[in-house]
């Protein structure tokens, strides 16, 4: 028997599910720390002036510029789960410079994502024949804050799975944060301490 083992089985029994619910929590405390992590670009679109700039290059389907915009625009911030958000494409209508998004629509190569914060009109586009790709960064100057590369089979701009690429893409370079500010969902499904139950006697 290890010491481990032991020391569980010398403990009082009301003891024990205290002892693991300190452990999970613990555990949870470092998962909240990794989420924190990867949520700096949810933090900065939370704290940014609206709309955000959305920078975009790439238009996959030809179509009017204008249009494209505000369809980029709406969607991705549809795509954003927990939090309200606006963008604008033009520099005079968004509320400051940074942060930006930037999205690259079907690029021809896979740009870092330092290239995209960078020098996004650098990265070569191309027509959307079957499938449609995108490389997004959420950016504060030259600092990538998030990054998403999506892929999907899309028929056209007015296919709805083009809609549902932009939600997904939305969701990777933002995503959503409810278990690390509210902690639900840190514990085991099979663990279940009742509302109105006792540790034992």
């Amino acid at each position: 028997m290890t010491i481990a083992r032991v020391r569980a089985a010398s403990m009082p029994r009301g003891t024990r599910p205290l002892v693991l619910l300190v452990g999970l929590l613990l555990f949870a405390c470092g998962r909240g720390a990794d989420l924190d992590a990867q949520n700096q670009a949810r933090r900065a679109l939370r704290a940014a002036d609206e709309p955000v700039l959305l920078v975009l290059e790439g238009n996959p389907f030809e179509m009017d510029q204008a249009r494209l915009n505000g369809l980029i625009s709406a969607e991705m911030a549809a795509g954003i789960s927990g939090m309200s958000a606006r963008f604008a494409t033009s520099p005079e209508t968004a509320a400051a410079p940074e942060p930006r998004l930037v999205m690259i629509l079907n690029p021809l190569n896979e740009p870092a994502p330092a290239v995209v914060c960078a020098a996004p009109a650098s990265v070569a586009t191309a027509p959307a024949i079957e499938q449609m790709r995108i490389v997004a960064a959420f950016c504060d100057r030259d600092q990538v804050l998030g990054t998403a590369r999506t892929e999907a089979a899309v028929a056209g701009p007015t296919d709805q799975r083009f809609r549902r690429l932009l939600w997904r893409t939305a969701s990777q370079v933002f995503p959503d944060d409810y278990e690390e500010t509210y902690g639900f969902g840190i514990l085991p499904r099979s663990l279940d301490f009742g509302l109105g139950g006792s540790f034992g006697k």
